[in-house]
């Protein structure tokens, strides 16, 4: 029992590869990028960020906490928005926005699909060649540079993804609170794990850049004008459900490693604020799911039976008339 206290006490925020930046250490990486999967090559803004890269680290640890600062403003602003536009009777369909909406989740298709060519291959490698379990346990994705610095780009695109809500309001379209719940806090969270190099992130990164590929892709058909069959949003929020539940073991399980004292590179703060996040957020995407694609259309269902059963008895109301109509003028 006072090694399990001990091992917890001994792990507040930071494991063994955060001990190494305060001293302007980090030598873990491997500049042969032969031996990793995927692409095996450096791009040259990518050697730029490898040369900064500890100070970046440090910086993040040191201003993770500016991400609450952001998401204050986003909420701030967001509801001023909202104000104003139910106050401007001049726009009371809302603002149109369609060119605009179409090269904003272009661009966030293209920045998605990037990042997964970047990232993917070494997910894929790792799952394939040591298995489940030590794709969430062992951060070794910190070895390879160019990962390290795509997962950067990942967390600090979590700040340009709040547009997205600017578009729902200026649109006039319904805002929900699953919406700026999951963008607020999904951004707090990234900067705040980001800097302890959590071995989750392998999952984390991975699943969001698979989905938000997809869904901007969506988004970006749906704005041009095409209408998809209702089976691609059940599929995406699916997807999405899904997430979410990995999200909610993979924490489940590092935290009881934490707790026990086995081997995870995950610190203890990560693990409980990861577990906590990923609860909330399966609990709300799965109350959102049968809201909206269970009881909506059960509900559908019944408007078009009530609907058919009408239409018929006006039919036969109908025919019943007719017949009558028909016999009056054969007595007359």
């Amino acid at each position: 029992m006072f090694s399990m206290q001990s091992s917890l006490f001994n792990d507040i925020r930071y494991h063994q590869y955060y001990l190494q930046f305060p001293n302007g250490h980090y030598n873990h990486t491997i500049n042969d990028f032969r031996k990793f999967p995927g692409i095996t090559n450096i791009f040259e803004f990518e050697k730029w960020f490898a040369r900064n890269f500890p100070r970046i680290m440090l910086l993040s640890n040191e201003y993770w906490h500016y991400s609450v600062y952001i998401s204050a403003i986003y909420l701030i602003i967001i509801q001023i928005l909202i104000r104003l536009m139910k106050s401007t009777m001049n726009y009371q369909n809302g603002f149109q926005l369609k060119h605009q909406l179409i090269i904003w989740n272009l661009i966030m298709t293209i920045f998605s699909l990037i990042a997964s060519i970047r990232c993917l291959p070494e997910f894929v490698f790792v799952l394939k060649n040591y298995g489940f379990i030590y794709s969430y346990t062992q951060n070794t994705y910190g070895k390879d540079i160019r990962l390290c610095i795509w997962y950067l780009f990942f967390t600090l695109s979590k700040v340009p993804e709040l547009i997205d809500t600017i578009f729902i309001v200026l649109r006039k379209r319904p805002l929900r609170k699953l919406h700026w719940i999951h963008h607020t806090l999904t951004l707090i969270y990234s900067w705040f794990v980001f800097g302890d190099v959590p071995s989750t992130a392998r999952w984390m990164v991975n699943m969001n850049l698979i989905v938000h590929t997809l869904m901007y892709s969506y988004y970006a058909l749906t704005s041009m004008g095409y209408r998809l069959p209702r089976p691609v949003n059940i599929t995406l929020t699916s997807m999405q459900i899904i997430q979410m539940l990995f999200g909610f073991y993979i924490h489940l399980d590092c935290l009881r490693r934490k707790i026990f004292g086995q081997p995870c590179d995950v610190s203890l703060a990560v693990a409980i604020t990861g577990f906590s996040l990923y609860t909330l957020f399966f609990l709300m995407f799965l109350d959102f799911f049968i809201r909206t694609y269970v009881f909506k259309h059960n509900k559908i269902n019944k408007n078009d039976q009530r609907t058919k059963s009408s239409t018929n008895n006006n039919n036969n109301n109908n025919e019943s008339f007719s017949e009558l109509s028909t016999t009056e003028k054969k007595i007359s």
